[in-house]
């Protein structure tokens, strides 16, 4: 070869080596987009270029968490799976259209690797995606799996779990595909500042800090009993403030009761720095979302929790139960009724802002529950699939 010839197999030959492509299959909710950016930011970081996919839903939230941010974005028209039997004819028209719009893409794109997010939108690309005998990984931070896992399970490679007495909700031949990792949190979560975020949010540095995350409509009934308790915290206005993110229309009546109390309020009605919220909260006060009980694990944050109680599977029942169990949380039951709500707070909740050696314990025990390296460890297997097995 003459002296300073490229290598046939280099750049001066035009030869482009292609940049790895993976789907993330999923969305609907919150719950499961936002461990799969976690995943997505680790895998980039594993795999500078690699480029990511996300087959969504049509739902609204989907495109307001995802298109701010730098990943193809493709809205299924697939739908849940019905309820009555007159829907379900449009169930299949949206399934069947949902399906050759993945297998369009697999074609198109050849992905590496393709990452169920659970619910009904993960349905299509999967499938579609072990037809073709591509790798399939699944995501279920829930305790209890979805109907949509439950069914999706035997087309995966590997199912990544939050718990690991999520296996037995699994069939006996598929356990083995089950690996407990931990649930994807953001890695902005982690080394957040105290200090900065008290200042971010107009809070006192000389208060403990009640952060009150009912944020979703889905979570009003947060927002009601808190303000039911509004003479209950008014005597520890010395000690506590309130931080309140909340999509209640009820928000600023809530806000002014409590101050009427001498408490420091501070409401949001969405809060884009939940790292910085942590980083404020001596105590949450929210639902039990496979999310929110990772977070708190990875931050050590003590929690006050309050189950959705309107799913058929009470998952965030048995959520809440594994941080209550570590002796991290107290559960207190929905009961669907502010005033019920607000006795079983004042039970419960009061006595621990009371009880500050009790609230550091439980700080403990929720931080030893971390599992901080979950994203990492999904972004290693879809990283890790197409890679040589075995040789130099």
């Amino acid at each position: 070869m003459p002296e300073g010839a490229a290598s046939p197999s280099g750049p001066a030959c035009g030869i482009v080596v292609p940049q790895p492509v993976y789907i993330f299959a999923g969305g609907g909710t919150g719950g499961h987009l936002y461990p799969a950016l976690s995943v997505a930011e680790e895998l980039l970081r594993i795999q500078p270029g690699s480029r990511i996919v996300f087959a969504c839903s049509q739902r609204p939230i989907d495109r307001k968490i995802l298109d701010p941010l730098p990943y193809a974005v493709v809205a299924q028209p697939v739908r849940p799976l019905p309820g009555r039997l007159w829907q379900v004819g449009g169930f299949l028209r949206s399934w069947r259209q949902s399906s050759l719009l993945a297998r369009d893409m697999i074609t198109d794109l050849r992905p590496a690797a393709v990452l169920g997010l659970g619910g009904f939108a993960a349905g299509p690309i999967v499938c579609r995606t072990a037809k073709a005998g591509l790798p399939v990984g699944l995501l279920n931070p829930d305790a209890v799996p979805g109907k949509a896992n439950r069914f999706l399970a035997a087309k995966a490679d590997v199912v990544f779990t939050q718990f690991s007495a999520t296996t037995e909700g699994f069939p006996a031949r598929l356990r083995g595909r089950v690996r407990c990792v931990g649930c994807p949190t953001r890695s902005i979560l982690l080394g957040a500042d105290r200090g900065q975020a008290l200042r971010y949010f107009g809070l006192r540095e000389d208060r403990k800090t009640l952060l009150v995350c009912g944020g979703s409509l889905l979570a009003e009934a947060i927002s009601d009993a808190l303000a039911a308790l509004a003479a209950e915290l008014a005597p520890l206005a010395g000690v506590w403030q309130v931080l309140h993110v909340t999509a209640s229309p009820r928000a600023r009546e809530i806000e002014a009761a409590l101050i009427r109390g001498g408490l420091t309020v501070r409401t949001q009605g969405y809060c884009n720095r939940m790292d910085l919220a942590y980083a404020a909260a001596d105590l949450v006060l929210g639902r039990a979302g496979a999310v929110t009980v990772a977070e708190l694990s990875v931050t050590g944050t003590a929690a006050v929790l309050m189950p959705y109680p309107h799913h058929a599977d009470q998952h965030q029942r048995l959520n809440a139960a594994a941080l209550a169990e570590a002796g991290a949380a107290v559960v207190c039951p929905d009961v669907k009724d502010a005033a019920a709500n607000a006795a079983s707070l004042r039970e419960r909740m009061i006595p621990l802002m009371r009880d500050l050696r009790r609230l550091d314990a439980m700080r403990r025990s929720a931080a030893g529950l971390g599992r901080p390296n979950a994203a990492v460890e999904v972004a290693r297997w879809l990283a890790g699939v197409n890679q040589p097995k075995g040789g130099d």
